[in-house]
């Protein structure tokens, strides 16, 4: 198990905040007094900490599905009170899009060696002949 690094000093502390606040790592690096710009990224504390910096910072940003979705209902609830029924419509048309509603439907068909047999017999069969193989099951049925 990895053991956590200690913490920043004030100069990768300094480092560190300015590449999270969008500065390049060279600016970021002169301003927080390194004499070198690359010496702040052979820190394995300073790596460590702008990762978890990042993922704090997405998680943050994340806008889930759900999130949308709430929104949306939200705009369809005041367009009900207001009785705005068009812009209800596309506030319904918006969720099922999101969730998938107007999505092709995939259908397939797994047939086994025994149909697929059947199958290329009857394809070799001519109209006349799959009609009399009608006829002759539809007689079966009704007697």
């Amino acid at each position: 198990m990895a053991r956590r690094p200690s913490a920043l000093s004030p100069q990768q502390s300094t480092f560190v905040d300015g590449v999270m606040s969008g500065k390049s790592r060279h600016s970021s690096a002169i301003a927080a007094g390194y004499p070198n710009s690359s010496a702040p990224d052979k820190s394995a504390l300073i790596k460590f900490e702008i990762e978890q910096a990042r993922e704090k910072l997405t998680d943050l940003t994340t806008i889930k599905r759900a999130d949308v979705i709430d929104g949306i209902m939200d705009g369809i609830a005041c367009a009900r009170m207001q009785g705005d029924s068009a812009n209800m419509i596309k506030g319904w048309t918006e969720v099922a899009k999101i969730l998938g509603h107007y999505a092709p439907e995939v259908k397939t068909l797994n047939l086994n060696l025994n149909q697929r047999r059947q199958r290329s017999k009857f394809e070799a069969l001519s109209d006349e002949e799959l009609l009399a193989l009608i006829i002759d099951v539809d007689s079966k049925t009704i007697n």
